[in-house]
């Protein structure tokens, strides 16, 4: 039996969450760079088993490379992007094909806008944010302030 590493590991949701913080601001400022995001993701297949641990291909990108510090590392990145997806906080196009996974044509979906501008609106919207993404919510905290507590110190700083 393959034996699993659970060091330092924070929660898919929480660097979801994260990352629809991101892709917010993005959007905010500059929509025709998530747009023109591409994500191209090559499955490994390991010859013994059929798991597969994605490899984000073409690492040269800024926003790619805050996804990465986000996230932690490649299969943080994927997993987080299908839960947002799965969740309808974020669109995207999909390509597949036996090697690789293509996430293209990146928005904020409208549930995504909802979630993150319900934050100023009162506790209980708070909390869900909370419950959602495992992010805590402080009382007076607004969307600007939010996005630079959660992402201040891990993009850059002319974003924030």
């Amino acid at each position: 039996m393959e034996r699993l590493i659970f060091k330092n590991m924070e929660p898919i949701k929480k660097i979801a969450g994260r990352i629809l913080l991101y892709f917010y601001l993005i959007q905010r400022n500059d929509y025709s760079k998530l747009c023109d995001l591409v994500l191209e993701f090559q499955m490994r297949h390991f010859s013994d088993k059929n798991e597969k641990s994605p490899k984000i291909i073409h690492k040269d990108n800024e926003i790619v490379q805050n996804l990465l510090k986000i996230a932690g590392n490649d299969n943080n990145v994927y997993n987080a992007l299908k839960y947002l997806e799965n969740k309808g906080f974020i669109e995207m196009s999909k390509s597949s094909d036996n090697v690789n996974d293509n996430f293209l044509n990146f928005s904020v979906s409208s549930a995504g806008i909802d979630i993150i501008e319900s934050i100023e609106r009162g506790k209980e919207e708070k909390r869900e944010f909370n419950i959602i993404f495992n992010i805590k919510v402080a009382d007076n905290i607004n969307i600007e302030s939010l996005i630079k507590t959660e992402l201040g110190s891990l993009i850059k700083a002319s974003l924030v």
